[in-house]
Order: structure tokens, then sequence, then C-alpha cells
């Protein structure tokens, strides 16, 4: 029987391979054949590339073991800007609306996870586990950023204030997780408990801490980096927009989309209601100018926890969930430059694995602490390493904020992101498997 079984996955890995290969051949052609005013077709081809490449590399990854996120995100490397070129920097730019609503169901799916019933006997643990992680990482990464200094080039070249200002941001970015990356590969295990719990809600509450910190560490550190910078209490009003403002946005479409829902289990609205309310989200805060995935998060957790239909609503994304989280991964996966591995390669690793090894010491600290379980203590560090793009969005603040060492910041950022989202779910995936015994809720 397992030399039976050993050979049909033999045989699976083998024949996805051929298909993605015959797929990435058949469109690389293509590009090259495609007339320059074929444009609006092109983008056509692209976007049903990027879902049947991504599925197809998903199906690959899951039959060796591997989170399906791991392919989708491989896939989009391979067909990025970086490898093949498939999917060029102005083909991913293109899809950046596609890809806006794909985040905003994603986050949508994270607030519903967010059940108040469930999380009130976890609000102890996700607080200190929050605080204790987002603490012992922004200090000892912004330590680590300083050893390492003499070998980083454009670290080297600045006076140690400003480099002492470039290690505080780093230091905070570093605290940040990927709520997106968390919830796709809580959804592909179907995980559910304490652990789930535990994990989701403190990467969701640590991603607002993160955004807050990191505005008010950019503002306050702005004159030791670039003298000619001053600290302006303007950034208080621009905080209280982007993260106040998005989850009271997001809180004030979610009860009103919650009443259209209703809670009629006879007469429920259509799937295509949900997708509408999505894309709107997209609209009003792009307008508005105010976080998406905190908008999204904010109405989907209103949604699920005020509305009886609130479960039919995250059940409808669930349905399409693979669609979602393929191209919104593959997207991401194109988006990352490994130039910037060839350039901090070794610094980036050494960043790596201290922001792992000081999220362990957090987690399981504050976690014990809080008097939470030995294997939700013990392991939850492994759902705290995915980064993604709130992550790199940050990155991209300090680069138009600094444009001196901005180039050298997000390669840096980039070569650590890059082992992240590809570790951290592997890790996140580990970690659910081992304590699906454990993690049971009462």
């Amino acid at each position: 029987m397992t030399l039976r079984s050993g050979a049909t996955q033999r045989a699976r890995v083998l024949s996805l391979s051929v298909i993605l290969l015959a797929v990435f051949t058949v469109t690389w052609g293509s590009e090259l054949l495609s007339s320059p005013g074929y444009e609006g077709g092109r983008l056509t081809v692209l976007t049903g590339f990027v879902l049947l490449a991504a599925s197809l590399a998903g199906g690959l990854a899951s039959t060796v073991g591997l989170p399906r996120l791991t392919g989708f995100i491989l896939v989009g490397i391979l067909a990025g800007p970086s490898v093949t070129g498939i999917l060029g920097s102005s083909s991913v730019e293109s899809l950046r609306l596609i890809d806006e609503f794909a985040l905003a169901l994603i986050a949508m799916l994270a607030g519903g996870e967010l059940r108040v019933q469930r999380l009130r006997s976890q609000a102890r643990s996700i607080v200190l586990g929050t605080a204790g992680v987002t603490v012992v990482v922004w200090v000892g990464m912004a330590g680590t950023v300083l050893a390492i200094r003499p070998f980083v080039p454009f670290l080297a070249e600045l006076p140690f204030e400003a480099a002492l200002g470039v290690a505080l941001l780093l230091g905070i970015w570093a605290a940040n997780s990927s709520p997106d990356l968390t919830v796709a590969v809580i959804e592909e295990t179907g995980a559910r408990g304490v652990f789930t719990d535990v994990v989701l809600g403190i990467t969701i509450v640590k991603d607002v801490v993160v955004i807050v910190l990191f505005t008010l560490t950019l503002s306050l550190v702005a004159p030791l980096i670039d003298p000619s910078q001053a600290f302006s209490a303007d950034v208080l009003g621009e905080l209280a927009q982007e993260v106040g403002g998005a989850l009271v946005l997001g809180a004030i479409l979610g009860w009103v989309f919650s009443k259209y829902l209703g809670d009629d289990a006879d007469h429920p609205r259509p799937p295509i209601a949900t997708f509408l309310f999505a894309y709107l989200l997209v609209v009003i805060t792009g307008r508005l100018h105010v976080e998406l995935l905190l908008t999204a998060v904010a109405a989907g957790f209103v949604i699920e926890n005020l509305s009886p239909a609130g479960d039919r609503m995250i059940r409808g994304i669930e349905s399409v969930s693979v669609v979602i989280f393929a191209f919104f991964f593959a997207i991401a996966g194109a988006s990352l430059d490994l130039g910037a591995v060839r350039d901090f390669g070794l610094a980036a690793l050494v960043l790596f694995v201290a922001r792992a090894a000081l999220t362990w010491v957090g987690s399981r600290q504050s976690l014990r602490w809080a008097g939470a379980p030995e294997a939700v203590s013990a392991s939850a560090w492994q759902g705290l390493i995915s980064q993604g793009g709130v992550t790199l969005g940050l990155v991209i603040i300090i680069r138009d904020e600094f444009a001196d060492l901005g180039s050298g910041v997000v390669a840096l950022a980039m070569s650590v992101i890059l082992g992240s989202i590809l570790i951290g779910p592997i890790l996140l995936k580990r970690a659910l498997l081992a304590t699906a015994g454990d993690d049971e809720e009462s």
C-alpha cells in the first residue's frame, strides 16, 4: 500500500510539473507573438495564466506536503520580472485592482474569524502576546540592525544618529506579521481552536499596533535621519485618519451590510452581494486614503458578530477562497525583487534568523504569563513569522520619506520579506498540524 501510494504521489508530481511547464511555455510564447496594440486581451490572458498556473503550483505544493499558498507565491516569483518576466512590472501594476479586491475579501475573511464569543476567553493571551512580541522584536531587531551596520554599505555610510533612526524603524517594521498569509493557511488546513484564535488574534491586533507605532516612530526619528526635517504634530491627525478612520469606516460599513444581510436563513442574499461589498470597500478606502486591510477586517468582524447571516457570508467567501488566494499570492510573489537577495543576502539571513528567535522569545514568555496552554505558548511563534503586503508597504513609506537611503532599505527589507513569505506559511502549517490534537475548544 505504501509503495503504491508513493508511486501515485510521484506520478501526480510529475503530471502537475509537466502541465505547469506547458502553461508557462505557451504563455511565454504568446507574450512574444502578441502585438503591442493587444493590451486589453493581453491582460485577460495574463489573468487566466495567473489563476491556472497558481492553481497547478498550489496542487503541486500540497502534494509534497507544503501549504498551497507556497506554490502560489513561487509561481508568482517565477513569472515575475526577476525570473521569466511573463508578469512584468507594468502587468503587475495593471492587475493591482483585482489584487486589492482579493485583499479585501481575504481581510473580511480574517475579520469574520474573530468571533467575540470565542475570543473573549483568549483576550489576555492576545493582548499580552501582542505586547510581548512587539516590544521584544522591536528592541532586539533595532540592536541587530546596529550590530550588522558595518557590513551593510548604506548603513555604514550613515552617521550613528541616522543609523539609529533607521534601526528603530526597521525594528518596529520587523514586528509586523501578515494577517492575509495567516488566514490563508488556517483556511487551507481547516484548523479551529485555541491555537488558531490566539495566533490570528495576535496577528491582526499586532498589525494595528505596528502601523500606529511605525507612523509615530517615523515622525520622531525623521530629524535623526534627515536633519532638515522636524517633528510635526500633523502626523497624529494623519494617523487618526489612516488607522482610526479605517476601523470606524469598516465598522460602519459592516453594520450597514449586516442589516442588508438580515437574519432570514430561508431567503439568503446572493453571494455576489458580498463581492460587490468588497469592491465597494476598495473604492471607498482608495478615495478616503485609509488602510484597506484594516477597513475590511473591521467590516468582516462586525458582520460576523452582529448579523446571524454573517456565517453565510464567510462560507460564501470560503467557497471561492482557493481562487482568491491563488491570484493574490501569485501577484505578491511577482512583486518580490530577487535582485535584493544578491545584494543583501547574508545581512538579510542574519535579520531573518534574529527576527524568528526574538519572536519565539517574545511569544513564548508573554503567553506563559498569560496562562495560555503549553502547546500554544511553545508553538505560537511559528504563526507570527509570515510577512506580507502591509510589511512591504511600510518599507515603501521609508523609501518615499528618505530618498537618499530608500533604495537600500527596500532591498534589505525585500530580502527579509522573501524568507518570511516563503518560510512563514510552512512553519504555521507545521504548528497547526502539531497542535491539532491538543488545540481543542472546551
